[in-house]
């Protein structure tokens, strides 16, 4: 049955393509049955027989000009013969491809108001005594409503195309949408990792830039230069660019590999890494008091977890950019049933400059990160002078948009 139907579909797509030949071919075959037989009425039914079936070859190239000369050839008909044809099938035919290929209400309704008109002059024409008008009637009513129904069927098969072409250009938009939808995801992917490696990279060079400095301040100015001094500088600068390659790695991994774009659902964010990520600032000279709850991270989700050290991590690169010299931190991070608050407040001189700056980085960036889960944050001057950042984040990561 399967095997039938796939038959049948490649024969229909193989008509559907060589119109004219199909049609040609199909006139054919009708004037060698119909057009032949025909010739019973003599001379003049074959060649009405002939003119009749012959257009039928362009039917569907020139529906509009086949009905008009069908009609012409039907009236020369009921002058020169007093009796149908077995040809006349081709009327038929004709009426059935304008309600089928042709748009055109007025025409389509056109060909009807003809075909109906000719089947009533067809039955006055070949209808006999004794009983001539109820023999003109009868014929001329069947006749018409077999044309009625030739018309209806066409007008069925051309919704039916109608149908299926509206349905074909829906499924293309809707391989279009999907294949935009999937450029915009793979397009959002690329942008929070580039994004990602940007704050890598923005805080491992500021420890880097900011250990780097005070060596050389060390080096020129003080007496006696302190190896031990130097060697820390170096250590720390170093164990800030492994981090930082590790992470880019991490992050390139990723990229590489789309069905790892999430954390996994076993990758967890602990204490530890909140203490490691202050101890790098706190190397780089900026002194950082933490206040967490030791359970702060438990049962936590792995996306919670890392916005919170995203946040964290921001904040204290835009304190060492922007706060001063002297400016010390304060990190705090809370949590309740419902969510998880994280407040990073320092006393500098300075201001965050990058407050105003383009979404994806600085406080635009971590607010774009914080709106994916569903979070807020709030970040401004302090009125007793410094900076504050404020992060709420719920801890439902079922809230997380894609």
């Amino acid at each position: 049955m399967e095997q039938s139907t796939v038959l049948a579909a490649r024969a229909d797509r193989w008509a559907r393509t060589r119109p004219l030949l199909v049609d040609g071919l199909l006139a054919g075959v009708i004037w060698s049955v119909f057009g032949l037989l025909s010739l019973l009425a003599g001379p003049a039914g074959l060649v009405v027989a002939t003119a009749t079936i012959l257009p039928l070859a362009l039917r569907r190239r020139r529906p509009v000009a086949v009905l008009a000369g069908s009609a012409g050839i039907f009236v020369v008909q009921l002058v020169v013969l007093p009796i149908p044809l077995p040809a006349n099938i081709a009327q038929a035919l004709v009426i059935y491809t304008v309600a089928a290929h042709v748009a055109s209400l007025p025409v389509r309704l056109g060909a009807l108001g003809a075909a109906l008109a000719g089947c009533l002059a067809a039955g006055f024409r070949w209808s006999t005594e004794p009983d001539y008008t109820r023999n003109a009637l009868v014929i001329g009513v069947f006749l018409a409503v077999f044309a009625g129904l030739i018309w209806l069927i066409g007008n069925v098969v051309r919704g039916r195309e109608a149908n299926m072409r509206a349905l074909a250009e829906a499924h293309a938009r809707l391989a279009e949408s999907r294949s935009q939808r999937e450029r915009f995801l793979a397009q959002r992917g690329r942008v929070a990792a580039a994004r990602e490696i940007h704050d890598i990279v923005a805080h491992s060079l500021t420890v880097v830039i900011v250990q780097a400095d005070g060596a050389e301040y060390a080096a020129e100015h003080a007496q006696p230069w302190d190896r031990a001094d130097a060697g820390a500088a170096l250590a720390t600068i170093a164990r800030t660019a492994r981090t930082a390659l590790t992470e880019v790695r991490g992050v390139i991994d990723v990229l590489r590999d789309p069905e790892a774009a999430d954390e996994p659902a076993g990758l967890s964010v602990g204490r530890s890494d909140l203490g490691q990520l202050v101890a790098a600032v706190r190397a780089a000279g900026l002194p950082v008091e933490v206040h967490a709850d030791p359970a702060v991270f438990e049962q936590l989700p792995a996306a919670v977890g890392f916005a919170v050290l995203r946040v964290v991590r921001e904040s204290l690169t835009n304190v060492l950019k922007h706060a001063g010299a002297r400016a010390t931190a304060r990190v705090a991070v809370e949590r309740t049933p419902q969510a998880v608050r994280v407040r990073v407040e320092d006393d500098g001189a300075g201001r965050v400059l990058d407050l105003v700056a383009a979404p994806g980085h600085g406080i635009g960036g971590m607010r774009e990160r914080l709106r994916a889960l569903d979070g807020a944050l709030a970040a401004g001057p302090r009125p007793g002078g410094g900076f504050g950042v404020e992060a709420t984040i719920p801890v439902a990561a079922g809230g997380v948009r894609r």
